[in-house]
């Protein structure tokens, strides 16, 4: 009896995903900014004005400034058994700044000499391809799959004798979960998660929490969300690390056909 009623369940959870459908969105994130660059004893942070006047000849700042910049998604999802549906997004860091850096910094294998003012431009191009299962109990709304988030990063940090720069194009493989409450008077509540951690290698983590308003029209679906959503990514290779968080606000607004 718990057998047939746990297939039923699941025949039931396939059967009311969606048969076919498309959904595109567009938001802004205010990405506020820290972290660190470590090789040896020396770290340079993010944004930390606190680490020019600490005392310490080991450590210095960069000052990168928080920025609110756009996003794009696009998802695809099919009634076709064992084949994953897909989730496409494109995510924009940009930032700059000025800082006392201090030691040395290691930008994507190159080394460079800090002991002098530094002004540094950091540029993230994020290519984010989802693949996931969706499934529908009663009263929430649940996917489940992998992807990978394809970094492209390109660098410069100048000094008052020399600059330097650096490009890297880094994939990053993730698990990924989803899920999304039934509407009450229009409102759900969105909850995702995207997951990996190596030991000696690294880590990725990207949290979003957010209140979505479906407005009430009789053909499309269209929703308006607001939420919070914090992502930290560590890169390791020997004493050399690579911290970057991003964490704030967004809104977004999202349309299903």
């Amino acid at each position: 009896m718990k057998k047939l009623a746990l297939s039923l369940l699941v025949a039931g959870s396939f059967a009311s995903a969606d048969f076919l459908s498309i959904s595109a969105g567009a938001g802004v994130w205010q990405e506020n900014i820290s972290g660190y660059v470590k090789s040896g004893d020396t770290i340079n942070y993010m944004n930390n004005k606190s680490a020019e006047t600490d005392g310490n000849d080991n450590t210095g700042n960069l000052g990168l400034q928080d920025e609110t910049e756009p996003y794009i998604w696009v998802k695809f999802i099919h009634p076709i058994p064992l084949i994953p549906n897909v989730k496409l997004q494109y995510t924009k860091y940009s930032t700059s700044g000025d800082g006392i850096a201090s030691g040395k910094l290691k930008v994507f294998g190159k080394s460079i000499s800090l002991s002098d003012r530094v002004h540094t431009d950091l540029d993230i191009n994020s290519y984010d391809a989802t693949l996931f299962y969706e499934f529908k109990p009663v009263i929430v709304d649940l996917e489940a799959g992998i992807g990978v988030n394809v970094l492209s990063t390109d660098t410069t940090v100048k000094t008052s004798t020399q600059t330097s720069s650096a490009s890297s194009t880094e994939p990053i493989p993730y698990l990924y979960a989803r899920a999304e409450t039934m509407q009450l008077f229009g409102f759900s509540i969105e909850a995702q998660g995207k997951y990996l951690n190596v030991s000696g290698t690294g880590h990725y983590y990207d949290y979003i929490g957010a209140l979505k308003y479906h407005l009430p029209l009789p053909i499309l679906d269209i929703s308006a969300s607001a939420g919070y959503r914090y992502q930290d990514i560590l890169g390791e290779d020997g004493d050399n690390e690579t911290k970057l968080q991003f964490k704030g606000a967004f809104a977004e607004v999202g349309v299903k056909f």
